[in-house]
């Protein structure tokens, strides 16, 4: 399984990347749900949390979780792209 994820920042840097099992397993962990419960419907933290935790596992991402929130506009689902941080 793998989602791309388009971020949006508030200084209207875009970039696209992919979440895949070691991020779904994060997010399991975290949130206490199985990757089973998204087909029910994912939500805003959800998908800030996925594309954190992907910045994070490539080196992309410093910053802490909240503080990094208030820098994002938009967290989407986006189309496969093949140039995507894997």
């Amino acid at each position: 399984m793998k989602i791309e994820l388009k971020i949006t920042t508030t200084d209207n840097e875009v970039s696209q990347v992919a979440a895949f099992v070691p991020d779904f397993i994060h997010w399991e962990r975290h949130s206490g749900r199985k990757i089973s419960d998204l087909s029910a419907g994912i939500g805003m933290e959800d998908l800030a949390f996925l594309a954190h935790a992907v910045l994070k596992r490539t080196g992309q991402n410093p910053k802490p979780f909240d503080g990094w929130i208030n820098s994002i506009e938009m967290i989407e689902v986006a189309e496969d792209d093949p140039k995507v941080t894997k």
